[in-house]
């Protein structure tokens, strides 16, 4: 591939034949022959990294700007839109891969990684192969890659999507976060399915108003193609106004609460799982899954719903919810023999936590306790809102960190405890969150739950700008060994 014909109808002048071996946008991820395209990012404007890229082998760059010493050692090419000429160079390089797969896009505020794990589980059970791009994972083939982002960038998408063609996928379940698409990272693709959660209140860091966030988690649907179907929770209201409103020809909603072309009835959660049914104009369809609580019906409605419209067999829904134990971080039960009910889950937003905690209530014959904290740096509107549904939902609340960053643990903490209702005073403050989490487990008993919640999957604590290794499976794995120990012991 040569650089004029990646910018063919990018720009109109005249652009030398120059062969590249590869693309990047950061200076440092550079090789020799590589083409260098320059933008501007949140943190950091890859313009001023142009001469770096250069002294690191890049034989051609485009940017919006050229550096102040400019340079003749390659050709510099400007463009209008740096961001925009990156997605239709990168769809060029790597062969229009996109076109070569059913791309099936999630989106919501909570719920997406487990419809995409359930997506792609389901798929796998009716014989097709598919990969899965989300917030813990990326699995392309045998290959299992670590996130960097719910969504990767253009680049990063568009190498992936190469990778899954070569590996002979058909088909791909993404996660599709507001920041891609305020971002625009998936211009250019094109959705057999777009699928729409739920709406809660996250990011407004970066969105500033919730309409805003509204606004970008919408546009996914101006990315599912004509023949393509929109598949929506009409049980949310904003899933009920996107319903009437979204120029979509194919709308399939679903829901409990509100009248849908999917409804989802005769539901029962236990321990061992949840069962319900589907009534949908491809039949009823009764469905049986180990994933714990009643949120998570949504969630398997969302997935059930997108695959009987794209004309999977409703047997298929059967074999593939049985296949799938549960998502990693997704309210997931550490087991045990102590008679705790141990569980590890993401939530990390007011509505999550809000839903998970009502989803163990039912559950739960004993006490409920939950273990949890803030993120430093990110929307602090939340903070109180998250500690008056611990206050209301919970018996116990301990107050710890979770990834703190360049905040004061203390501030973030005292943030959340000023939402507790009034008298709430079954709480403590561990800021160390090993030691909060190991608090809780000993002082729990037979028929408690114990629910640590906002860091799920992640195996990381960054404190004071500071990225160090923590999981809270470790801890809690190493507690049960260390408890079984000193049984044998006695």
């Amino acid at each position: 591939m040569n650089l004029r014909d990646l910018l063919h109808g990018v720009t109109a002048d005249p652009v030398a034949a120059v062969p590249i071996a590869g693309i990047a946008c950061h200076s440092k991820q550079v090789r020799p022959g590589d083409l260098f395209v320059a933008r501007a990012g949140a943190s950091a404007d890859g313009h001023a990294f142009i001469d770096e890229a250069i002294r690191r082998g890049a034989v051609a760059v485009v940017a919006e700007r050229l550096p102040t010493q400019q340079t003749q050692a390659c050709p510099c090419v400007m463009v209008r839109d740096s961001r925009q000429a990156l997605v239709m160079i990168a769809t060029r390089f790597y062969g229009h891969p996109s076109r070569k797969l059913r791309l099936i896009g999630v989106t919501g505020t909570n719920g997406k990684t487990t419809t995409t794990y359930l997506l792609k589980t389901i798929l796998e059970a009716s014989g097709a192969r598919a990969g899965l791009l989300g917030t813990i994972v990326y699995q392309i083939g045998g290959r299992v890659l670590p996130s960097t982002n719910t969504t990767p960038g253009p680049l990063e998408l568009q190498r992936y999507f190469a990778q899954m063609v070569g590996e002979g996928l058909q088909w791909c379940a993404m996660e599709v976060s507001s920041h891609a698409l305020a971002q625009h990272r998936i211009d250019g693709l094109e959705f057999e399915a777009g699928v729409f959660c739920n709406l809660g209140s996250d990011h407004l860091d970066y969105h500033k108003t919730r309409e805003a966030y509204a606004a970008a988690k919408r546009r996914l649907f101006e990315y599912v193609r004509p023949d393509g179907v929109a598949v929506l929770n009409t049980d949310d209201p904003y899933g009920a106004n996107l319903a009437e409103t979204i120029p979509h020809t194919s709308i399939v909603s679903f829901g409990m609460e509100r009248p849908a072309r999917v409804t989802i009835k005769e539901v029962a959660c236990s321990w061992q799982g949840v069962t319900l049914v589907l009534d949908s104009p491809w039949g009823v369809v009764p469905l049986t899954t180990s994933l714990l609580g009643r949120h998570n019906v949504w969630n398997i409605a969302a997935a059930g719903t997108t695959l009987l419209a794209l004309g999977l067999d409703p047997g298929v829904l059967q074999r593939g919810l049985a296949a799938l134990e549960q998502v990693p971080g997704r309210l997931e039960r550490v087991p045990s023999e102590t008679g705790v009910n141990i569980l590890i889950d993401y939530a990390h937003t007011a509505d999550a936590l809000r839903l998970v905690l009502m989803s163990l209530r039912e559950l739960t014959r004993g006490r409920l306790m939950v273990i949890f904290g803030c993120g430093g740096n990110r929307d602090q509107t939340k903070r109180p809102v998250m500690g008056k549904m611990a206050s209301l939902l919970a018996d116990d609340v301990i107050l710890t960190s979770d990834n703190p960053r360049g905040e004061d643990p203390m501030e973030i903490i005292q943030q959340i405890q000023a939402g507790f209702s009034p008298g709430f005073s079954r709480f403590e403050v561990m800021p160390d969150r090993e030691q909060a989490i190991v608090a809780g487990l000993s002082a729990a008993r037979r028929d408690d739950t114990v629910l640590i919640a906002g860091k799920g999957h992640e195996a990381y604590q960054t404190l004071d700008h500071v990225t160090v290794p923590f999981a809270d499976r470790e801890v809690v794995d190493r507690w049960l060994a260390h408890r079984h120990s000193f049984a044998l012991s006695e």
